[in-house]
């Protein structure tokens, strides 16, 4: 998230200034100098001393010492010191190395000398580039011990003689590629085997296939045939034996591999085989880590394959990368503290913990001025997002899981923050996903914009944020061709005391939503989540009770989405739909065999090309055509209902083949669309349109409104009573044809609602989740019906409820809370 705002380039900026570097091997404190400052210490030997320059080597986590030995090589170094021995890159080598061994490469063997100096520096540049910006210096001729001491004394660290070079801001970006972690590649999360996807099937065995095909499929005449019946030989347990029945430790070392080496044997029934195999001592790198090697050479390769990637994602989930720890940045770049802390570290503190720990920093040092400097910049901005209410989200959070809501605020963060004035700023429903605790200070936001000088436009439906505002344009007064008016404009009182404003008569309480006088009670069946622990939720047991209208509700980041998401809906999908479905961290959930079938309805597009529409993606567009397959005319010429497809030969427009429109690609520019020349953008040919049903064409009816829709087919039942459900909603402006492509994520997420809907009845359950957010969520508050949620003095939620729920909430407080919230509230 620190890239969203312009914070991440300070903090860069601040480890890079006045960061205390340590010693990626012992921790010791490493000098940071620059190339030039390196390069004079260099030349205070005296004339004629030998030197060779050195550059640590880090194993690559998970891969073979060959593939680490033949990156050195393409860096141009010849020589390896080894854990003090010395090895010729250039000849073959095997190496049994032990995680942490030290190594480093030879660089280059020079001799001090002012007219080497040019020679020197571009040794140093080199160096520095192999040992990914440390260094050391080996003094190994023609200089005295009291010399060679010195210059060790003044030059690195203690222990290992390091020093780090040429520090600048992009040495702790992990967009840098040069930074990024070499595994994930600075994205924090890497691909790994996941047990339940590679075995579908643990009551088999080895020998009859417990794996999946692709992956491993044991064969006693090829090499991993051979190598794992070896593995039989030196560890207890038996190919035919059930993987469900083998112990722990077992699974693991087939999954995961042996330290060890084992014995190459031949199996008793293989037929072939390599006689050159037997008799030697091999590891055995385990099914699990051989797929993970074979999934970092392929990506390595940066040629995407799409059979490659769909075989991966039937074995492989994202996983935290095992070598940055989801930092995503190289070890040595968590070797720069400032104030005892990393720049991951700082990252992953909470927003109202880094504000006061910001002042407790006490730079020291040449890059203390600047490093002030820097910090006042950070907890300015931090300020800022403070009073947005963010208090919860950290730097390290991933901008992909922040709500359209966040994501906006941080945004309108940044504007505030760069000062600028004269500028009109537009924000599309800024309110969207934001708890009404939150939405105040967004409010507070939009007014500083304002304030500084600039012009702030809000599409907004939020009453507070209508309030608010100096001057209202509303416009309508229905939707789609109903509206395109300005019903009226003005202050608040303009829009109250105007009769065709239906915003107002909401706003003035002339027209409200009535709350029902009772609540349906809760069945004998529910959903029962049991520790639920995923993201933020600590640990959590939910009642869920089944047959009713329920609402999750809570503080934005309190930990709705995770629950629901996350952790019910990806449990159902398990159970019900996808085994290989993975569903956030909990225990177990209770009473799944009460459910038949689980559908998500989200804000993701209903297609992703022209073709798809209301019609087609609910499903009565084959209803209609099966009715203009049964006319008279379709009859006397053998017409079927793939006649008025617009997807298939033989009723389309084969000038535009169904679109109706013809684009034109052009280069540097925008594709030109233009409609068909030949249907006119009707969708079909001559002879198809001929036929009518009731008056209309197929082009007709697809172009129809859901309101003209709903009484035109009034009489058909099965297309009639679907169109009904959409008009219900507050789509009947769209057309029945209309393009998915033209769909707002808020209409495609009601068209799904509607092919739903008829199978729901209406009842009323809030769980509220919190109290606050992030960290400060993750509880349950209160549940039960709203009335329990508004006696409940720890919920936020409830807070707002009291005052729309009135007379109702008070008689639930006198009564007593039902729920198992036994909190008060005072009126």
């Amino acid at each position: 998230m620190d890239t969203l705002t312009d914070i991440s380039s300070y903090l860069n900026l601040l480890f890079a200034t006045a960061a205390d570097a340590g010693c990626p091997y012992s921790g010791d404190p490493v000098p940071v100098r620059t190339g030039s400052q390196i390069l004079e210490s260099i030349l205070s030997l005296p004339a004629g001393a030998e030197i060779e320059l050195r550059a640590p080597v880090f194993e690559i986590y998970g891969e073979e010492t060959e593939v680490l030995l033949n990156e050195v090589r393409r860096k141009g170094c010849r020589r390896l010191i080894v854990d003090g021995a010395l090895c010729d890159l250039a000849e073959e080598l095997e190496l049994d190395l032990l995680p942490g061994t030290p190594m480093s490469a030879v660089v280059d063997r020079l001799v001090v000398d002012p007219a080497m100096e040019k020679q020197i520096r571009t040794a140093i540049d080199h160096a520095l580039l192999v040992g990914d910006s440390l260094m050391s210096v080996e003094i190994v001729g023609k200089c005295s011990k009291k010399e060679i001491a010195r210059f060790r004394r003044s030059f690195g660290s203690k222990s290992k003689g390091l020093v780090y070079g040429d520090i600048t801001p992009d040495f702790f970006m992990f967009n840098n590629p040069e930074s990024a972690c070499r595994t994930c590649g600075g994205i924090g999360t890497d691909k790994a085997t996941h047990p339940d996807l590679l075995i579908p099937d643990p009551q088999r065995s080895l020998h009859d296939g417990c794996f999946v095909r692709e992956a491993f499929s044991y064969c006693p005449d090829n090499w991993m045939g051979h190598l794992l019946y070896s593995l039989t030989g030196d560890y207890p347990f038996d190919l035919d034996t059930p993987w469900r029945e083998l112990d722990d430790d077992i699974r693991q070392l087939i999954l995961y591999g042996a330290e060890q080496r084992i014995r190459m044997r031949r199996p008793p029934d293989a037929r072939a085989g390599n006689p050159r195999w037997l008799d030697r001592d091999v590891v055995w790198p385990g099914i699990a880590t051989r797929i993970e090697r074979l999934y970092r050479r392929y990506r390595q390769k940066d040629v995407a394959h799409s059979g490659m990637e769909a075989w991966l994602d039937r074995v492989m989930v994202d996983h935290e990368c095992h070598e940055c720890r989801g930092t995503r940045l190289r070890p040595t770049r968590m070797k720069f503290r400032v104030a005892g802390v990393d720049i991951h570290q700082m990252g992953e503190m909470h927003f109202d913990e880094l504000r006061p720990f910001l002042d407790t920093i006490r730079l020291e040092g040449k890059g203390a001025d600047a490093g002030n400097q820097v910090i006042r910049e950070i907890a300015k901005r931090l300020d800022l997002l403070l009073g947005i209410g963010l208090d919860y989200l950290n730097f390290n959070r991933a901008s992909g899981t922040l709500s359209g809501g966040e994501a906006q605020r941080i945004r309108l963060s940044t504007q505030i923050g760069s000062g600028l004035m004269g500028m009109l700023y537009v924000l599309d429903e800024p309110s969207i996903g934001l708890h009404p605790k939150d939405n105040a200070k967004m409010i507070a936001t939009l007014k500083s914009l304002r304030d500084i000088g600039n012009t702030v436009i809000v599409v907004e439906h939020d009453e507070a944020t209508i309030r608010a505002a100096d001057h209202i344009v509303e416009m309508g007064p229905g939707p789609g061709i109903h509206g395109g008016e300005v019903v009226v404009q003005g202050e608040l009182s303009d829009v109250l005391s105007c009769p065709e404003s239906l915003t107002g008569m909401f706003l003035s309480g002339a027209r409200h939503i009535d709350i029902p006088a009772s609540r349906r009670a809760p069945g004998d069946r529910s959903l029962v989540v049991r520790g639920a622990r995923e993201n933020n939720l600590k640990y959590i047991d939910v009642d869920i009770p089944l047959g009713q209208f329920i609402c999750v509700t809570g503080a934005s980041g309190s930990g709705k989405s995770t629950l629901v998401s996350e952790i019910i809906y990806k449990r159902l999908c398990k159970e019900r739909v996808d085994s290989r479905t993975l569903p956030g961290d909990h225990d177990d959930i209770e009473g799944l065999e009460h459910v038949s079938a689980v559908v998500s309805i989200d804000q993701s597009p209903i297609g992703r090309n022209s073709r798809s529409n209301p019609a087609t993606y609910i499903g009565f567009y084959d209803n209609i055509r099966s009715l203009f397959a049964e006319t008279e005319t379709s009859k006397s010429r053998g017409y079927k209902p793939g006649q008025f497809s617009f997807n298939k030969k033989g009723g389309r427009c084969e000038e535009c083949q169904g679109e109706g429109t013809i684009r034109t690609k052009l280069y540097f520019m925008p594709d030109v669309e233009v409609i068909c020349a030949a249907c006119k953008g009707k969708r079909y040919n001559a002879e198809t349109l001929e036929v009518s049903y009731e008056g209309k064409t197929i082009a007709d009816i697809l172009d129809m409104s859901i309101e003209e829709g709903v009484e035109f087919f009034a009489g058909v039942t099965t297309i009639g009573r679907k169109i009904a459900v959409l008009d219900d909603l507050g789509l009947g402006y769209i057309t029945l044809g209309q393009s998915a492509t033209t769909l707002s994520d808020g209409e495609a997420q009601r068209i799904k609602l509607a092919t739903e809907l008829s199978k729901l009845q209406r009842r009323n359950h809030v769980i509220d989740l919190g109290p606050g957010g992030g960290r400060h969520g993750g509880e349950v508050v209160a549940a039960g019906p709203p009335e329990a949620i508004a006696a409940c003095r720890a919920s936020h939620t409830g807070r707002f409820l009291v005052p729309l729920l009135g007379g109702s909430a008070r008689r639930v407080c006198q009564a007593g809370v039902p729920g198992g919230c036994d909190r008060r509230v005072t009126f």
